[in-house]
């Protein structure tokens, strides 16, 4: 302020103020008075005080006639260059940097580099620049350098991509049956898609379930003795490329036409596989204790004392805290609160030891708008990498389904986007060796990029043919099993609604209802067999018996897992447990095991040892407007090995007779068992009928004897 009233005091010479000490600040920002001539004087306070305001009062009066000094001029913008997206992860090997002049100017030169190498741009607009640049694996780091006609060589603020992807060859197996013998082809094998380095290693190995894998050979070609008949062996090939980078591929042979089935294969079944006779049990892991993951590992000897083929694992990659698992915002990583990456390694590794597969729900219609693509997104709209991963309506706002705005969906017309996913869906197979997906509302993706799923589950199934892909959609609708899944829901045409959700209630009339809606699945199913039943899962609300009772859960679990389709039991059916699934992630309440849990044990050993269901074919013998006895015949090809499944849907007893259409009959009359309890019931000879009494709830399973 002193400083600035000295410079200002040259202006009054005409006002005639008083002749001051001129003030100066010194080095170590003290007052040093100073005599006009230059005369060093002592100042005394009291003057000085004086004559500072006499200074100010003649500054005051002599502002209207003080000459004013000219108005220095603005300085000019100065330009710069700008990319306009910032750091962010790659799905791709190459990408379209963009970028601008902020400030005044017109742009005549411009490169963008990257790697060392400077990509000419096109200068699209006086002020604006692209270019299509080359990335390679891992960061790069990206900058802009353009020549503006005034400012000269202007160079933007570095950039890094980070790609995500491996460059590494592509190995594909091929696989033949020739006279005597199986031939295996490497030939159709890829080099990496960035280097193409020369492939110089082809590996073979035989593979069989729960086994160490075995070396067969080695060369783009092997040629073999043809398995037998009962072989289930996967051929697996390992290719090596000059830089040491490598991949494997899994082939199954081809059934040979020459050689029957076994006799205990249900007729008609085809090349069955493990799906065909899998029994799915899913699994929440916080719902069975703390930590979770090891939780359930603990619980897998339970599980495969049930029966179980398989455990389907509610999503576990990072989310937010408290969330179910369907607002994903890190799909590489499994979410601390359910434990660490060795905690699933071991899990999977102990279920494989006991012939159980291992399924994970994966989540690829949307994320989290937690995730980080979506925060970049929002934060810089436009100029973000990842704002095209999501889909979008025509006024840029994302979209979503239902009243889901916290799960924006993600963009499949994307080409990062496809790739991102499917390298998500790889990483788990690879790296943990997982057996198959369910894959969450799969509808929406169709509904937006119907040609997606079949190459997705081709690129997966050259990793290993024997993944099972359950599609979260309806098994009424033949896209999906057109499409690269095995199975897909109980669902009717209407959007995640149930084919039983009006089966069981009111209680009276429940047969005709089931065998409408069995009938109207079996309509549209192009396989019936591959619909996936339930009675409870997490959409389902209240368990079954809480809303129904134990003694129609009883009848609804035999059915479930006597008619054809592939049956889940959902967490602690078997115990009869209470719980809402989206209620929260505290281990359940389970109530001790008993008849409920004996009576599933029960099922399941009889289905996995019964052919019949295990086979395609249903034949509804019984299903009566006012009965409440439904009746159903399960067979394959083979009418002699048949199951007849009768159910009392009712808390009374029931008589009824029941007429057994042949060519069943005719097996029958020697005589049916039980399968469940080992009584008799007998056939009368001439008209091939049966007559049972049957108790309130009873569940009857006759084979012939």
């Amino acid at each position: 302020m002193l400083r600035h009233l000295a410079d200002r005091s040259t202006s009054f010479s005409s006002c005639n103020p008083p002749s001051p000490p001129v003030v100066l600040l010194d080095a170590r920002m003290g007052i040093r008075p100073q005599h006009p001539r230059g005369t060093t004087l002592r100042p005394r306070p009291l003057a000085w005080l004086a004559w500072a305001a006499a200074l100010l009062s003649a500054a005051s009066s002599c502002e209207s006639v003080s000459p004013s000094a000219p108005p220095r001029p603005a300085p000019a913008t100065q330009a710069r260059l700008e990319l306009h997206a910032g750091d962010a992860e790659v799905w791709a090997w190459s990408a379209r940097v963009e970028g601008a002049l902020a400030g005044p100017g017109t742009l005549e030169d411009c490169v963008v580099e990257v790697g060392g190498e400077a990509i000419p741009a096109a200068i699209e607009h006086p002020q604006r620049f692209s270019a299509d640049v080359p990335l390679r694996e891992g960061e790069n780091e990206i900058a802009a350098r353009c020549r503006e006609a005034s400012s000269g060589e202007l160079a933007s603020p570095p950039v890094t991509y980070d790609v995500k992807l491996r460059d590494a060859p592509r190995a594909r197996a091929r696989a033949a049956l020739a006279g005597d013998s199986l031939v295996l082809d490497a030939a159709s094998s890829e080099p990496s898609e960035l280097s193409r380095a020369e492939l110089v290693d082809f590996a073979w190995f035989r593979r069989r379930h729960r086994a160490a894998p075995e070396w067969i050979g080695r060369g783009p070609r092997l040629e073999l003795p043809a398995p037998d008949a009962v072989d289930r062996a996967l051929y697996e090939l390992r290719v090596r490329d000059e830089r040491g980078r490598s991949d494997a591929a899994r082939i199954a042979p081809p059934p040979d036409a020459r050689v029957a089935p076994p006799p205990d294969a249900p007729a008609g079944a085809g090349a069955r596989t493990w799906i065909d006779d899998a029994i799915v049990y899913g699994v929440v892991p916080p719902f069975f204790g703390d930590p979770p993951l090891r939780s359930v590992r603990a619980a897998l000897p339970a599980l495969e004392e049930l029966g179980v083929t398989a455990i389907w694992l509610s999503p576990l990659f990072g989310a937010p805290p408290g969330d179910f698992g369907y607002a994903v915002t890190d799909y590489f990583a499994v979410r601390p609160d359910y434990g660490t990456e060795r905690d699933l390694r071991e899990l999977v590794d102990e279920a494989h030891r006991r012939d159980i597969r291992v399924l994970l729900d994966l989540v690829p219609n949307h994320t989290s708008v937690e995730h980080p693509y979506f925060q970049q997104a929002e934060q810089r709209s436009g100029r973000s990498h990842t704002f095209a991963f999501y889909d979008r309506d025509p006024g840029g706002e994302p979209t979503h389904y239902f009243d889901w705005e916290h799960l924006p969906n993600l963009n499949y017309d994307n080409a990062e986007v496809e790739r991102w996913m499917l390298e998500v869906s790889l990483h788990w197979v690879r790296r943990f060796q997982i057996d198959g997906y369910r894959v969450d509302a799969a509808w929406g993706i169709k509904d937006r990029r119907s040609a997606l799923w079949s190459a997705w589950a081709e690129e997966l199934r050259r990793v290993n043919p024997e993944l099972l892909l359950i599609a979260e959609a309806s098994a009424r609708d033949p896209y999906y099993l057109q499409h690269g899944f095995d199975a897909a829901y109980d669902w009717t045409e209407e959007l995640g609604r149930w084919a039983w959700a009006d089966v069981f209630s009111p209680p009276r009339g429940i047969a005709a209802r089931l065998g409408a809606a069995l009938s109207a699945t079996a309509a549209r199913a192009p396989r019936p067999e591959r619909t996936l039943r339930f009675i409870n899962n997490n959409d389902t609300g209240a368990r079954f018996i809480a809303r129904h009772g134990p003694g129609l859960t009883r009848v609804a679990a035999a059915a479930l897992l006597t008619l054809p389709g592939i049956p889940c039991v959902y967490s602690f059916d078997e115990l009869g447990a209470e719980y809402e699934p989206y209620g929260g992630l505290d281990p359940v309440p389970r109530p001790a095991r008993g008849p409920l849990a004996r009576h599933y044990e029960r099922l399941i050993r009889l289905r996995r040892s019964t052919a019949a269901l295990r086979a395609p074919g249903l034949l509804t013998v019984h299903a009566g407007q006012d009965d409440e006895v439904f009746a159903y015949i399960r067979h394959g090809d083979d009418a002699s090995r048949f199951a007849l499944v009768v159910l009392n849907f009712s808390d009374r007893p029931a008589a009824t007779r029941l007429a057994i259409p042949e060519p069943f009959a005719a097996h029958a009359r020697g005589g049916l068992r039980d399968a469940l309890n080992g009584a008799a019931a007998r056939v009368a000879p001439r008209r091939g009928s049966l007559a049972l009494d049957l108790s309130p709830w009873d569940v009857r399973v006759l084979v012939p004897r």
